[in-house]
C-alpha cells in the first residue's frame, strides 16, 4: 500500500515508550482503516477514538477477512501481556 509512496502521518498520541501514536495516509488513502478493513489489523482500543475503525474491523470479522478467517483469535495486547 505504502511501496515507493510519500506518506503522510498525523500524530494522534504517545504512548507510555514516547513513539508516536498515528494515522497513515498515502494520496487518498487511510492506511490505518485500510489494513483493518481487509482484516490485517486490529482496533486497538486504548488509542482508537475514531468509531469508523470499530466499524471496519466489525465487517471484517463477520466476513472473515485476512486474521479473522483464523482461529482463535487473541488480541496483540493480551498475548503479550501472557
Amino acid at each position: 500500500m505504502v511501496a515507493k509512496k510519500d506518506v503522510a502521518i498525523r500524530q494522534v498520541d504517545i504512548d507510555r515508550y514516547g513513539r508516536v501514536v498515528g494515522r497513515v495516509y498515502t494520496d487518498d488513502l487511510d492506511v490505518n482503516a485500510e489494513l483493518v478493513r481487509i482484516g490485517a489489523a486490529w482496533v486497538y482500543p486504548k488509542y482508537a477514538k475514531d468509531a469508523g475503525l470499530y466499524d471496519l474491523e466489525k465487517e471484517a470479522r463477520e466476513a472473515k477477512r485476512g486474521l479473522w478467517g483464523e482461529s482463535p483469535q487473541i488480541p496483540p495486547w493480551e498475548w503479550r501481556r501472557r
